[in-house]
């Protein structure tokens, strides 16, 4: 498996979805008449930021599709970090 691929997909989703909600933040209405203090934003914080999410959700979706070693990989990760919490949560319980 190329693991090291799964990471670079997921590090090109993480930037294009930033790059994207700070793109979205940066939109701004027209002002009809006069705008005193410059135009004012056309998204909140929280709205650029569920945008940018939005987007980077869109390309793993888009690596998944492309790439049949991705989610095979993902998996694999998921499980190591639940086999990894399970393991501190029985060690817990038993001391």
């Amino acid at each position: 498996m190329n693991t090291a691929r799964a990471v670079l997909l997921y590090i090109v989703a993480g930037v294009v979805g930033i790059l994207l909600g700070l793109a979205a933040g940066q939109v701004t209405s027209s002002c009809a008449g006069s705008c005193a203090g410059g135009a004012p934003a056309r998204f909140a914080i929280w709205q650029s930021g569920l945008i940018g999410l939005g987007c980077a959700l869109v390309v793993l979706i888009a690596c998944a599709l492309l790439d049949e070693e991705f989610i095979p990989i993902t998996r694999q990760w998921f499980r190591a970090v639940k086999r990894r919490l399970g393991g501190t949560e029985r060690k817990q319980q038993a001391g």
